[in-house]
């Protein structure tokens, strides 16, 4: 019996990835090419989002990787200010009734998590996971563990929902039940499926 949901924040409480979105908003800003920027910017995220360096220290590699030339307060600005939010996803969120418990596994950087955390529409969260927090990031075995851990449920009780595919993967071959969201009425369709009992918050017809 499902007793526990969790989810990812990038790309499901978000429109899209954060990192295609802060890579495009990084290009647009600086006048460059996005594809001149993404392979060190995903390399650096990597190392960003397990606690490897800072805000400033990200900015400081970026620009030594890329040539761009951002100043840094205009560098964090385009970065954190980079993404849409996935609104109806809120109102899930908030919907899960209070016999479950509600946690969140996210590849994440400080800066972010402090926004994420502090949200009032996160308050049904329990359990806030992040990875620079644990040193370690999805699809890693020992991300889910440190999620397990915090949830005080088992991997085959819980519900996680993220947007890649590789994470859905690993979380279902350690015995989750995952739902892979690509799109709002496919999520709804597989949600409805595993937690029947459990209220969406939104209608799509609606």
């Amino acid at each position: 019996m499902i007793r526990a949901i969790a989810f990812d924040w990038g790309g499901v409480f978000t429109e899209g990835t954060f990192d295609s979105s802060a890579i495009a908003a990084l290009a647009d800003r600086s006048g460059h090419d996005s594809a001149r920027i993404e392979r060190p910017y995903l390399d650096l995220m990597a190392q960003f989002e397990t606690g490897a360096f800072g805000l400033s220290g990200f900015h400081r590699r970026f620009v030594e990787a890329t040539g761009v030339t951002l100043d840094e307060a205009t560098f964090a600005e385009t970065f954190l200010g980079a993404v849409r939010e996935r609104k109806a996803m809120f109102a899930v969120l908030g919907a899960i009734p209070a016999d479950y418990t509600v946690g969140m596994l996210s590849n994440n950087v400080p800066e972010l998590c402090d926004r994420v955390r502090d949200d009032p529409r996160m308050q049904r969260v329990e359990r806030f996971v992040f990875s620079n927090e644990i040193g370690v990031r999805k699809p890693d075995p020992a991300a889910f563990a440190a999620l397990t851990v915090a949830l005080g449920v088992p991997p085959e009780a819980t519900v996680f929902v993220d947007d890649a595919e590789r994470n859905v993967r690993a979380a279902r071959a350690l015995g989750y039940e995952a739902i892979h969201l690509t799109d709002l009425g496919g999520f709804l369709a597989d949600w409805r499926a595993l937690l029947p009992d459990v209220p969406t918050g939104i209608d799509l017809e609606a």
